[in-house]
């Protein structure tokens, strides 16, 4: 086997290492920059750490605060003309997953020409574009440190693009922003890293070296996420899971997802379910589909939750016991809330039409067993059941 594990983010780590952000930008070279981030994350005054570190390094900023969740192209499009009007020559973004994501499209797009869905699918060539500094609010997606964003389409479709080339090119991983987040958020951002590790750690793309860093990251989630979740204001916790959301979106470059997250992506397309939610509900469903394929992997996924197998039983027991575990750790430990707090079941011709999506998404060229339209639909029936 010949890969390469490369990681070329430069990381400042630490508590209170969001006030070193204007000085990073300092030191680059950077006159101006534009700051992107959400409402929510403005009103609870992490913008204002940021904008008064860069003031202070005389380093001038640009605001653009209209980001949404499962960021749609035309924001993307609009930030990025919004960032050449202001000649900036940097993004800073600021939040969770949809605030990276869209800093990312921007940013690549400050370096690119066109629009930002000219580049789903590999259409258009993306040329090498530095300048973006993440600053992860949330301990989810891992997008600071992942090689792709995701993009909500015109049409509503959720559309993954590959960008190794505009990664971030430094992260400000401060724990301290994350303190105090509501149980919720914390838990069902939290359900994203354990999906991006479980996954990593069970697609077809998995190898040994990326399997050490995913079997890792799956007991840390299992270990210091509940406690994230009951003591919102204890810092341990918070820094465990920064690390291992950062790593979680590092393993998605080289481990990828799987069908976890195609039914993810089409439960938040769909039935507009929030991204760590989607994948809370659809993770033990696929674990428990893809067990056949799996078997000793399963059991290993099965043991981190601490099941405990004897050997004798077949791989379609054994995947229903890590699915059972799964959903007690979601619904019993973190106490998440349903999937009914959110969506009614879709009737019949949704359900048949989400199903069909789900064949054909992208990330099931990583699921070890191939999933047809009926199995997906069996999955969703049972997700909504």
């Amino acid at each position: 086997m010949e890969f390469t594990l490369l990681q070329e983010a430069r990381i400042l780590y630490g508590a209170g290492k969001v006030q070193e952000t204007g000085a990073l930008l300092r030191r680059l070279g950077v006159d101006k920059a534009l700051v992107v981030c959400d409402e929510g994350v403005k009103k609870a005054g992490i913008v204002e750490r940021v904008t008064n570190s860069l003031t202070q390094a005389q380093v001038e900023f640009a605001l653009f605060d209209k980001v949404q969740a499962d960021p749609p192209s035309e924001v993307v499009d609009e930030g990025a003309a919004f960032c050449r009007a202001e000649r900036c020559g940097a993004v800073i973004a600021v939040g969770g997953g949809s605030s990276i994501d869209t800093a990312k499209g921007i940013n690549l797009l400050r370096c690119n020409p066109g629009k930002i869905m000219d580049y789903a699918g590999q259409k258009n060539e993306m040329k090498k574009t530095g300048g973006l500094v993440a600053v992860p609010t949330t301990a989810g997606t891992g997008s600071e440190l992942s090689d792709g964003l995701v993009i909500t389409s015109p049409e509503h479709v959720k559309c993954p693009i590959l960008a190794t080339n505009a990664m971030a090119e430094y992260i400000v991983l401060d724990p301290l922003l994350t303190v105090g987040l509501p149980a919720g958020l914390t838990a069902s951002t939290g359900m994203d890293v354990l999906a991006h590790s479980v996954e990593s750690y069970t697609s077809t793309a998995a190898s040994v070296p990326t399997d050490q860093i995913s079997e890792g990251n799956i007991r840390s989630v299992i270990q210091w996420l509940p406690l994230a979740v009951s003591y919102p204001d204890a810092v341990k916790p918070r820094e465990h899971m920064a690390v291992a959301s950062m790593l979680g979106g590092w393993m998605l470059r080289y481990g990828h997802t799987h069908a976890g997250h195609s039914v993810a992506h089409i439960l938040g397309a769909r039935c507009g379910i929030p991204h760590g939610y989607a994948c809370a509900y659809a993770l033990p469903w696929v674990l428990e589909f893809n067990a056949p394929a799996l078997p000793e992997k399963t059991a290993a996924v099965g043991r981190m939750f601490g099941c405990s197998f004897t050997g004798a039983e077949t791989p379609q027991q054994a995947g229903m016991a890590v699915r059972q575990a799964v959903i007690a750790f979601r619904d019993e430990t973190l106490r998440l809330r349903p999937i009914s707090g959110f969506a009614e079941r879709p009737d019949d011709g949704m359900l048949d039409r989400m199903a069909a999506e789900i064949e054909m998404e992208l990330f099931q060229a990583f699921n070890p067993r191939r999933m047809k339209k009926e199995d997906a639909r069996i999955i969703l029936e049972n997700i909504f059941s």
